[in-house]
């Protein structure tokens, strides 16, 4: 087994923390160091214990996940720069009432066209920004953002953290109010 080239040493170092993998302070080794040691103690390893901040949940979804290029890596530096180009150029046609005249786009094709190019990689958050504010766009079809299901689980998390937030606030009220003391 190999690691693919495309997972970072933070990456490993935290599935290594996450799954409570036996090495002894793991940032401490070279990224191919770590890489051999991680292979070394996955060989060794019958199950592994799912956790909530990771996208597998058993020793051959990690495997899996590990030979094969990072999900979170697929794109160049300049593929996603020409992504969120183009998600900023789809936020400002939102952003300025839904008017072609008001934008870089010289006909609808042209922003169909940067639409669907972006779709695919709702892993970036400028996507998923850049398509729910098209979806609002009453005139238009709704599209249909690709969100990875690591991404998802990260978003359930926070969305969990938010709600139970919610709850617990403090709440001010401004007026004027009458106290009567018998």
């Amino acid at each position: 087994m190999i690691i693919h080239k495309t997972h970072s040493k933070l990456e490993l170092v935290k599935i290594i923390i996450e799954l409570n993998i036996k090495i002894k302070n793991p940032r401490q080794y070279k990224k191919i160091d770590l890489s051999a040691l991680l292979i070394d103690q996955l060989g060794t390893i019958d199950n592994i214990k799912p956790s909530l901040h990771l996208p597998f949940n058993n020793i051959i979804d990690l495997k899996h996940y590990l030979i094969n290029v990072n999900p979170n890596k697929i794109l160049s530096v300049r593929d996603k720069n020409d992504i969120i180009h183009k998600c900023k150029k789809i936020k400002h046609y939102c952003r300025n009432g839904y008017y072609l005249e008001n934008t870089d786009y010289n006909n609808e094709n042209e922003l169909l066209q940067d639409v669907e190019c972006i779709k695919n990689h709702g892993a970036i958050p400028s996507v998923r920004k850049a398509i729910k504010e098209y979806n609002i766009n009453p005139i238009k079809d709704i599209i249909d953002v690709y969100i990875p299901p690591h991404i998802l689980k990260e978003m359930e998390i926070k969305n969990k953290l938010k709600e139970r937030g919610k709850n617990k606030c403090l709440k001010f009220h401004k007026g004027l109010f009458k106290l009567k003391f018998n």
